[in-house]
């Protein structure tokens, strides 16, 4: 009936009237939008009609896949070609500007030395353009990268593998590739005075010093998100290359500049400057360690005010001055974290722990420590705070010190203690609860309330996360304990939830859980295994389970999935499980099944051999 249909709806009138979902727009609807919309936000150089509607078909092939890498280097040569001489144009156009970003990659030499050559008489015009300088700063980076692809290093052996899908760079195109480079970046840093304070021209000195750095892998991905490609470079995953001396020699001519600098002190209380400020850190950390130990030294000293008693320092006040120093500390050398340490931290922490945007900071002071004695003092002042960290939901604070007890190799025994006490499950019976309680980050009397009002509390991200880390320490008994002691039901419903379905990783993977710990909980999930291959989460957990268990486990798992047969493949993850494990083989002939199920293992066991070799 028309009054229970969920698209149609009754108004005051009591008229039905049908609600339907609006479809998401195209590309050129997209487009045609903004153009519409040019008269009320100009902040674009407009081109004309015709080349718009261009820029946005080539924009929506660029969403469909070439048949081969030659057709696309083609495609892109083609399309820079049909710029020539309005490149300066189209750089400032936001529609142009997207299809030059898209396309750099794929451009050849002449193309690329044809752009630059266009760009040099308004190269301070674009440093400040809202959509230019998008296009001048991928510019920088595609010669740099080409410009050092011959470079080797560790990480060079996937970038060579790349490489097969980029542009072939000849040996005689390689020093004119870093001429570019240099050229544009020595441009920016000669009007750096400038170009920092403004929000674009920062953004491409910011690139520049990253270049300068070795750090040629930022736009490598065009799908991960900026937000990532930031964090990729604040973390030691980032792949350094080693880049020409000449970029070396600017790089350290720049950072003295700046440290030499009448504003410095005022750079680390502004978002553009500070940002600035940490890519030159993390850039010049591997390339002249005694610059950034000075530079941290001159921002710890002239930049901020100590603590003093009583009054924090003005450091912890905004948060551009808290991601600095969450920079120093993750460049600092041994003696100098020590002494930021001491300077910001010590005697602090609580306070520091408690606060919305400091807390961060000890977390960044965990995760960068390498001296047991200085995460010993952490500890020993922060552990009995627990309680009241947790009830601020600052939970990654937690987190961070159990990530550091296992790193470390110290005070696991003591973090184990700590967060019972917090959670208030200090008894034998009540310890059997941890799992349920440190994976959901409650206490023991608000789940126990929870299950007399029938309500969920679900898993929280960073109560799975230290279950894990805890996993992994080298006595993990309590944990294995409550693991053993949960229902089916519970254990269940904990791997069929995505953050739960991790933690059967750790306690499998762990070197200090007994194999009999393992058999033990496999048992427990007899006649669950259906449930488990149903679900996404679940059926993974059921494949880990598979990989540790014996030949007779492994039967008792294959009865149950067989004994509904066909069934199993009603659900996506049901299907790839009856596939994977041949389920339909078991019920058919089970000598058959264990054949093929040996073959497999000898396979498998050739090939490790073979890959160890």
């Amino acid at each position: 009936m028309a009054e229970t249909e969920s698209k149609n709806i009754v108004d005051n009138n009591d008229e039905v009237k049908s609600v339907k979902r609006k479809k998401k727009r195209s590309a050129n609807q997209m487009a045609k939008k903004l153009l519409r919309k040019k008269s009320r936000f100009n902040d674009s150089y407009e081109l004309d009609y015709d080349t718009y509607q261009y820029l946005i078909r080539i924009l929506e092939v660029l969403r469909t896949e070439f048949s081969t890498m030659d057709d696309k280097l083609v495609f892109a040569n083609n399309i820079f070609e049909q710029m020539n001489d309005r490149e300066v144009e189209y750089t400032k156009n936001q529609v142009g500007s997207r299809v030059m970003d898209s396309l750099m990659s794929y451009a050849s030499f002449e193309v690329i030395q044809k752009l630059s050559e266009s760009l040099d008489h308004s190269l301070r015009q674009i440093f400040s353009d809202k959509y230019g300088s998008h296009v001048l700063e991928k510019l920088i980076y595609v010669c740099a990268d080409r410009g050092n692809s011959k470079k080797t290093t560790s990480v060079d052996v996937k970038q060579e593998q790349e490489s097969k899908d980029k542009v072939d760079v000849r040996e005689d195109q390689i020093d004119e590739y870093n001429k570019i480079v240099l050229k544009l970046c020595k441009y920016a840093l000669n009007n750096m005075e400038e170009f920092i304070y403004d929000n674009y021209a920062n953004r491409i000195l910011r690139t520049v010093i990253e270049c300068l750095g070795g750090f040629l892998n930022k736009f490598d991905n065009t799908e991960i998100s900026n937000s990532k490609k930031t964090n990729l470079l604040k973390t030691s995953l980032s792949p350094r290359r080693e880049v020409i001396q000449e970029y070396t020699d600017l790089l350290k001519v720049t950072s003295q500049r700046i440290l030499n600098w009448p504003q410095f002190r005022e750079f680390g209380k502004d978002n553009l400057t500070s940002g600035f400020l940490q890519t030159l850190l993390y850039s010049l950390n591997e390339v002249d360690s005694k610059t950034n130990m000075l530079i941290i030294k001159k921002i710890t000293k002239d930049c901020f005010t100590p603590n003093q008693e009583g009054t924090l320092s003005n450091i912890f006040d905004s948060e551009n001055s808290l991601r600095l120093l969450e920079t120093c500390l993750a460049v600092a050398k041994p003696k100098r974290f020590s002494k930021l340490y001491e300077q910001y931290f010590k005697g602090n922490l609580k306070q520091l722990a408690l606060t919305k945007n400091s807390n961060y900071s000890i977390q960044r002071l965990c995760d960068y420590c390498k001296s047991k004695e200085i995460f010993d003092q952490i500890f020993e002042e922060i552990s009995e705070d627990f309680n009241e960290i947790l009830e601020k939901q600052h939970t990654g604070v937690v987190l961070s010190l159990a990530n550091a007890c296992l790193r470390l190799q110290t005070k696991q025994g003591p973090f184990v203690n700590s967060i019972i006490k917090a959670l208030k499950c200090d008894g034998t019976e009540q310890q059997l609860q941890l799992v349920p309680l440190i994976s959901r980050l409650t206490t023991y009397d608000q789940l126990e309330t929870a299950k007399k009002q029938n309500r969920d509390i679900s898993i929280h991200l960073h109560g799975s996360l230290i279950l894990q880390a805890i996993l992994q320490f080298n006595k993990p008994i309590k944990i294995v304990n409550s693991l053993l002691a949960m229902s089916a039901e519970d254990l269940t419903n904990l791997f069929n939830d995505p953050r739960g379905s991790r933690i059967l990783d750790a306690f499998m993977e762990s070197k200090f859980v007994g194999e009999k710990s393992r058999e033990k909980l496999a048992k427990l999930m007899k006649g669950y295994w259906i449930q488990l291959a149903a679900s996404v989460h679940g059926s993974r957990c059921l494949d880990k389970f598979w990989q540790f268990s014996n030949y007779n486990q492994r039967l008792h798992i294959m009865e149950e999935l067989a004994s509904i047969g066909q069934s199993l493949s009603s659900s996506k993850t049901g299907r790839l499980i009856y596939n994977k494990l041949n389920v339909a083989l078991f019920a058919k002939d089970k000598k058959l099944w264990a054949e093929s199920q040996n073959k497999e293992e000898k396979t498998k066991a050739l090939f490790a051999s073979i890959v160890g070799e």
